[in-house]
Parts: C-alpha cells; sequence; structure tokens
C-alpha cells in the first residue's frame, strides 16, 4: 500500500472506491521481480513520427486520416498539408516476428503466456501506470487491428511496469461508428465487436488492460472529412445521440462485459477542443452540450455493465470542475451518468497553472474520485525530471500516468525508464489491474 501526502478522508474515500481490496497488499512488494532494463525497441510501420503534442500528420489520399492531438496553444498542422517534418504516414505493413521482451510480472499471470494479468470491473487501481498507444492506425484500428504491433506495444508496456494503456477507437468517426442516410448512428457490425475484442485479448495476453478513448475532438476537426457533420448532429441533437446509445454503445459495452483486457471507457479525449473555447476547425458547441454527452453516455455504459470504469479526458486542469457528478447531472439529467475517475492531461503549453508537476493532488480539490494525469509529455515535467515523472505523480499522490505516446512525439523508449524507475521503487504497481 503506497503513502501519499493525500488527506485522510480522501484515503478513506479511495478505499471506499476500491471496496478496500487494495491489490498490491495482497500480493506482497516481494511478488513481483524489478523490471528488465532495455525491452526491444520496435515500431509500428504505421505512425508517421516526430509529431508535437497538439499536432498529427495529415494522410495521404490512400492513408487513414490524421489526428491533431494536444492543445489549442500548440500550432496545428493544416489537414490540407503535409506534417511539419516533412513526412508522410507510412502504411501498415505490420510487426511480424516480435521479439520476445522480459520484465515484471504481475500476481496472477502467467509468467509464460500473459494471461489472466487483467480483467474487467475489479475497481480502479491504486496507481494505474502506462501509455498512450494511442492507435496503431488512426481512427481505422478497427474493424481490422495489426494485432501484431499491437502484441509489441502491450508486452512492452508490461515489461516496463505499466499496466494500463489508452487507445483511441471512434477518434472522428470517419470508420466507426458509421451513420445512416438520415444521420442516426448504424447499427453496430459483428466485426467492429470482434475487432475490439481482438485489441482486448492481445491486451489480456500481455499482461495489461485497455483504456477505450471512444471519441475525440477530432470529430469536428477537418481531418473528420464528411462525418463532421454528422458528428456535429450526434453532440446537439438528442434523437442522434440516443440512437448511437441504442445501435451502438449498449450493443458494445454488453458485447465486452467481463472481457479481460478491458479497464475502462473514456468517453472523449479533449472534447473542450471542440467547445466554444476550443481549436476546432469544422464547428464548434457549448460545451454544456458535451457535458450532456459525457453524462448519458456513462449513464449507457453503467447500464449495461454495472462493474466497468468510465471516465472522460479532460485537456487541463482548467476544465476540472466542469465533469463532476453534479456538472455532469445537471446536464444530462441521468444519475448515473458520472465517471468513476477523473483523468486530465497536461503539456508546457497549458500553462504553469495547470501543472502537475509543480503540485500535488491535493492542490486540485478533485478529492472524491481517483485522478489519473492521462497525457503528458516526458520532456514537459519540469521542475521533475521526466524520469522521475511518474514516481513523482505517484508520491504526490495522483492515481496514474499514462505519458504520451508509444507511437507519436515522445516516442517510446522515451517513457520506458521512467515506468521502470517507478516500478523499482513500488512495485505494487505491477498488481494493477
Amino acid at each position: 500500500m503506497r503513502t501519499t501526502a493525500l488527506s485522510g478522508s480522501f484515503l478513506i474515500l479511495t478505499c471506499a472506491l476500491q471496496a478496500c481490496s487494495n491489490s498490491a497488499s495482497s500480493a506482497g512488494d516481494d511478488a513481483l521481480e524489478p523490471p528488465a532494463f532495455g525491452s526491444p525497441v520496435v515500431q509500428p510501420t504505421a505512425m508517421p513520427s516526430n509529431l508535437d503534442p497538439g499536432v498529427q500528420p495529415t494522410p495521404a489520399a490512400t492513408t487513414a486520416p490524421s489526428a491533431d492531438e494536444g492543445t489549442p496553444n500548440v500550432q496545428q498542422i493544416n489537414p490540407a498539408s503535409a506534417p511539419s517534418t516533412g513526412e508522410t504516414p507510412a502504411t501498415n505493413s505490420g510487426m511480424e516476428g516480435a521479439p520476445a521482451v522480459t520484465g515484471p510480472v504481475a500476481a496472477g499471470v502467467d509468467a509464460q503466456t500473459g494471461a489472466g494479468g487483467a480483467g474487467a470491473g475489479t475497481g480502479p487501481c491504486d496507481f494505474a501506470s502506462g501509455l498512450n498507444v494511442a492507435w496503431v492506425n488512426f481512427a481505422r484500428d478497427v474493424p481490422n487491428p495489426n494485432l501484431e504491433t499491437f502484441k509489441t506495444i502491450f508486452q512492452n508496456a508490461h515489461d516496463a511496469g505499466g499496466r494500463v494503456v489508452r487507445w483511441w477507437f471512434h477518434t472522428n468517426g470517419t470508420v466507426t461508428p458509421g451513420y445512416n442516410a438520415d444521420g442516426t448512428v448504424r447499427m453496430i457490425q459483428q466485426s467492429h465487436i470482434d475487432g475490439v475484442k481482438a485489441i482486448l485479448a492481445a491486451a489480456n495476453s500481455a499482461g495489461v488492460a485497455v483504456n477505450i478513448s471512444l471519441w475525440s475532438f477530432d470529430m469536428a476537426q477537418d481531418n473528420a472529412g464528411a462525418a463532421a457533420a454528422n458528428n456535429k448532429n450526434l453532440m446537439t441533437q438528442d434523437s442522434v445521440r440516443q440512437s448511437y446509445i441504442d445501435n451502438y454503445l449498449t450493443p458494445l459495452v454488453t458485447a465486452l462485459k467481463g472481457t479481460p483486457g478491458l479497464y475502462s471507457y473514456e468517453i472523449f479525449n479533449e472534447p473542450e477542443g471542440m467547445s466554444t473555447t476550443g481549436w476546432a476547425t469544422q464547428w464548434k458547441i457549448d460545451i454544456s452540450y458535451i457535458q450532456k454527452a459525457v453524462n448519458q453516455w456513462s449513464a449507457a455504459i453503467h447500464a449495461a455493465d454495472p462493474t466497468v470504469l468510465v471516465t472522460n479526458g479532460s485537456q487541463t486542469m482548467d476544465y476540472r470542475t466542469r465533469y463532476t457528478d453534479g456538472a455532469l447531472t445537471a446536464a444530462g439529467g441521468e444519475p448515473s451518468g458520472t465517471l468513476d475517475f477523473y483523468q486530465v492531461h497536461f503539456y508546457p503549453s497549458n500553462g504553469q497553472g495547470n501543472n502537475v508537476f509543480a503540485n500535488d493532488r491535493a492542490h486540485w480539490g478533485l478529492s472524491d474520485k481517483p485522478l489519473v494525469i492521462g497525457e503528458f509529455s516526458i520532456d514537459g515535467t519540469s521542475p521533475v525530471s521526466g524520469n522521475q515523472s511518474y514516481s513523482y505523480l505517484y508520491e504526490q499522490g495522483y492515481d496514474g500516468a499514462w505519458a504520451w505516446a508509444y507511437t507519436a512525439d515522445d516516442k517510446w523508449p522515451s517513457m520506458q525508464a521512467p515506468m521502470q524507475s517507478l516500478y523499482g521503487a513500488h512495485s505494487d504497481v505491477g498488481a494493477c489491474p
């Protein structure tokens, strides 16, 4: 059991959220071996490189759309132009024959296969150490995921001591979920369910679990193409929003209920980007629409699977009060449509007032739920060194750390040593989830 700078009231609440079942204490610190340093560095071939936080590349005509991940005060790429590095996205050629890797094995995980290391409905981890993928093929990982690449990513994350991997699903809506001619959401295809299950199975085999980020602010970006108009209706029209629940979200969550390898659902990645104060290029909406969607979709997920965790990836701490229970319920009217843990991102461009590396967890006043830092740059953790970034967040009372990103910007293995450093000092993180 880790010790933190939190008040006693928050520790009691965290215990209640987890039913006082600290997996680390049951496994024991001695149950895990220190991670092996120097795991093989294997890069997915489908991802462009050298991107700034907040900037994802524009695809060539024959490739998947690109994202604009990050914050509004980071220069954005014109979707009609090539990345600033002059590179263009590579094709998705796969990762056949990924080398074997070694490292820490969580309690209950088979040392050879990794099976049994991650499951759904286990409650929030005491500290969810991990990283962002965030995709292998932007917005197109489903229905046909590149499983060899995912397996390599999951294994490397595990062997650095990570146990949760954040992955983007619909992203900008160009492939999934799909829209009917009248603008409502199509009935989910079995191939979509199978694709997600295959990713979760790969994660579980490696001993990690996946946070599924459903949508990104990219749904309002140029890279959404023809889907942008339908995406806006999804956000602003009650009937279309309900059709997503009825035709896609509820069947998906029902099909995935209890699936090993599923950690949580995330409603949006940085939805503030498509709010009236955001940086979206196609359309912007009042943040109340975003809160309504978070509330109603969270309620639908909880109804279909009462044990699974739900979160939302907020751009900065500036927006932290927008997703409290009271704020969400007031916006959408669903009492069960609340988050199980907060997730907030930080980059230096967000300003020092939002710097999680200059303030402990209690500083932010979000004492009612666990708080995960779902994106940050290893090169942007001042005044803390990047190598100590994970350990700092652990020791200052935060509840998880997911660096950005395995395949972009501060790519793997930038976060490998910080994750290993955390595990070496606090091996209880290996018992998550």
